[in-house]
């Protein structure tokens, strides 16, 4: 484990990911990897009508997402939510959800944020059948 000392910096300069699926790119801001165990803080950038994510949950981490732009569709337990500029969405840890860009409004920008941090992903098949995906390897 990293140890945790105060850390700045600056979005354009931050290191970025691939977002499964070929969804579009994150920005890693505060995460495990720069010592902070307490919050991950990234900003995800989702190609116009990127369609939903995997369905899944964190079984530890609290998920909020805060939108700067585009519209997010955020799927709860089979609950539809569009969320615009300066929306807040919270999902406790548990709940199986999904996210994706709405399409026709450009690419979508929202800063997401897991508390505790850390990885904590776990793919499900469906709201129906919340049976954890695990691969074979």
């Amino acid at each position: 484990m990293v140890e945790a000392k105060p850390f700045f910096t600056n979005i354009h300069k931050a290191p970025t990911r691939n977002m499964k699926l070929g969804r579009g790119t994150g920005i890693k801001l505060i995460n495990p990897e720069m010592g902070c165990q307490k919050v991950d803080v990234h900003i995800n950038i989702i190609n116009d009508d990127s369609g939903p994510g995997e369905f899944h949950f964190h079984e530890n981490a609290d998920n909020v997402y805060i939108v700067l732009e585009g519209v997010l569709e955020v799927v709860v337990e089979g609950e539809r939510h569009l969320l615009r500029n300066d929306d807040v969405g919270y999902i406790p840890a548990g709940v199986v959800h999904t996210a994706g860009s709405v399409g026709g409004h450009g690419p979508t920008r929202v800063i997401e944020i897991y508390a505790p941090g850390g990885y904590d992903f776990h793919e499900v098949e469906s709201f129906d059948n919340p049976v954890e995906i695990t691969s074979s390897s």
